[in-house]
């Protein structure tokens, strides 16, 4: 069994070990379990196979952070789905089988076990090993095994808490450790790795798609938000700004652009999911998963939400409710930049690589549409004419609520109104995108900084400084005072409008103790009418928006209410296969 094991993740980290060939390779016959790690060649094999378990999608293509945000209340999945049962709780049905969260766990132990693999086997070549080459490898399997863990706390609650390879009647023995102490061997993980990583003398990004010790540092912020622990995120986030080997990008949007991300301008993105450019397989379908109907070759299953779109600031650096600004008949305008490099909203151009080839008079083999959901015509660039024309027939249309394009963005199992702007980069062929999805980056060490000196009511210049850096590039209006209460839901609006669609909302919800309440309501959308709009929703003072006053004004055609009250929903629950193959684990209350 160790030489098939051995075997297929070799196979595995060839396949999606990154567009980098960091080495030839080696004859799989060569290579036993018993002898495999001995030396650096198969270290770096080895390393890679572990980044290969690091890369997480679910169904088509979709990287899983990405997934786990329709399960929030910034997304929403076309109803049916994994993520659209989980989200919808008590209405959905949302079973201790779900693709999503299965699939979440699975993948995230595959990391775990590879990663002990690594670790332990390794040990046995470190003399035959340049201090430094084993310094780095060490250091970036220990991360990457942090960042496995840190998603099954978040998700699951108190892991299985393992940190070497293990015999099947071991496995049948394991019991769950309390994320604190798990949480606690972490941070001397990552406290060794930050030291490993400077023994190697490694740069700040290693290479594109690996970590570093600015990951190593941000991981164990966002490990101490995760259990509350404000002083060691704030000491841990700080250190990672010392460094000064980290910025923001000027542009915010080369982030979720193929071209930007390889710049990477000041080293913004510290961790991505990457896709090789040298072969086809895999492909990142974000793209052309978002991609409304009204454009050609889509699929349009994830949308962003209303409770998104309303989180934005106007241009003063008020809510909606409260600035103004805020004109519902158009209720784009005069926000935040943020709102239209993530989401595309009624009279947006939208420009997408929907061919390989022109296919006059509409594809060049580009598509320039402005979205529109309120009338029954397309309205799409003519390639030659140079002007716009109203194409017939709008599967997008409100008014289309009884077709059987039930899936469209405003359909009855579709969206609310919105697309995402958010990671179209025009210049590759949707299909086919290799845009790496971002894991990591600098402003999320930013904003854990300011968060957990907030939260310990260390109010200073340094708060103000990271805040008005993320909000600096957007344009927003900087912050220079406000009591910890107020202070406290700023942040986390930033957090959210920075960062949506990045796979970060779920864990920060949990931990705010808000996700029962920010994920129950109904699913409402856009005004039904632009001539007689919703007004802006209320909002409490965790920020969550309520929108009670205004749903008779708003777009509700999937009939949807999310049900998520019931305090089990705090965790996800293990899959019954884990809990019929070890009778020590015991599934999280409630389920």
């Amino acid at each position: 069994m160790k030489k098939i094991f051995t075997y297929s993740f070799l196979f595995l980290l060839v396949a999606l070990g990154g567009c980098d060939k960091f080495l030839d390779r080696q004859p799989l016959d060569s290579i036993s379990s018993e002898t495999f790690l001995a030396t650096e060649q198969e270290m770096e094999l080895g390393l890679n196979g572990v980044y290969a378990a690091s890369f997480w999608a679910l169904a088509n293509n979709t990287p899983l952070h990405f997934a786990i945000e329709s399960a929030t209340d910034l997304a929403i999945k076309r109803t049916g789905n994994s993520e659209d049962q989980v989200a919808m709780g008590d209405g959905g049905p949302f079973l201790v089988g779900n693709a999503l969260t299965s699939t979440a766990w699975s993948q995230a132990y595959k990391l775990v076990s590879r990663a002990n693999y690594l670790l332990d086997g390794m040990k046995k070549g470190q003399a035959a090993a340049a201090p430094r080459t084993y310094s780095r490898i060490r250091a970036e399997g220990l991360v990457l095994r942090a960042w496995a863990y840190y998603h099954l706390m978040g998700w699951f609650g108190d892991p299985i808490f393992y940190t070497k390879p293990l015999l099947p009647s071991e496995y049948e023995t394991l019991s769950r450790t309390p994320v604190v102490t798990a949480a606690q061997e972490l941070y001397k993980d990552l406290d060794e790795a930050a030291s490993l990583f400077d023994a190697a003398g490694a740069s700040p990004i290693i290479l594109y798609g690996r970590v570093n010790k600015g990951v190593a540092l941000g991981l164990k912020a966002k490990l101490a938000m995760l259990i509350k622990d404000n002083r060691t995120a704030a000491t841990a986030s700080k250190a990672a700004m010392d460094m000064n080997a980290y910025g923001l990008n000027p542009r915010y949007t080369d982030l979720f652009m193929l071209a930007g991300q390889r710049t990477n301008a000041n080293r913004e993105i510290l961790f991505a999911q990457t896709y090789p450019t040298d072969v086809l397989d895999p492909q990142n379908w974000l793209a052309v998963l978002t991609i409304p109907r009204q454009v050609g070759t889509s699929q349009s299953s994830h949308f962003p939400s209303q409770p998104l779109f309303d989180r934005y600031e106007m241009k003063d650096g008020r809510r909606i409710d409260q600035s103004p600004l805020y004109n519902p008949r158009n209720p784009s305008a005069n926000r935040d930049n943020r709102l239209k490099w993530t989401i595309y909203s009624q009279g947006d151009t939208m420009v997408h690589n929907t061919a390989k080839s022109p296919s006059l008079p509409y594809v060049q083999p580009k598509e320039r549409t402005i979205y529109n959901i309120y009338t029954n015509v397309r309205i799409k660039w003519n390639w030659s004419t140079n002007r716009y024309d109203n194409v017939a027939s709008n599967i997008d249309w409100i008014g289309f609520l009884n077709s059987p394009w039930f899936a469209g963005s405003t359909g009855s199992s579709g969206g609310v109104g919105y697309v995402w702007s958010k990671y179209i980069d025009s210049t590759q062929y949707s299909w086919e995108t290799k845009t790496g999805y971002i894991l990591m980056r600098y402003a999320d060490v930013l904003l854990t900084y300011a968060e957990a000196k907030i939260e310990l009511n260390e109010i200073d210049p340094t708060v103000f400084a990271a805040i008005n850096a993320v909000r600096t590039r957007a344009g927003q209006p900087a912050v220079t005072t406000g009591t910890q209460a107020a202070l406290r839901e700023l942040i986390r609006r930033e957090r959210a409008v920075e960062m949506a669609g990045e796979g970060v909302r779920l864990m920060d919800l949990r931990r705010w103790d808000i996700y029962n309440k920010a994920m129950t309501g109904p699913v409402v959308g856009v005004s039904l009418t632009p001539t007689d709009p919703a007004a802006a929703p209320s909002f409490d003072a965790d920020g969550v928006p309520n929108y009670n006053a205004t749903i008779a004004k708003r777009l509700k055609t999937r009939n949807q209410t999310r049900e998520n009250t019931n305090v089990k929903y705090k965790l996800w629950p293990i899959p019954q296969g884990e809990l019929d193959k070890n009778p020590n684990l015991k599934q999280n209350p409630g389920w």
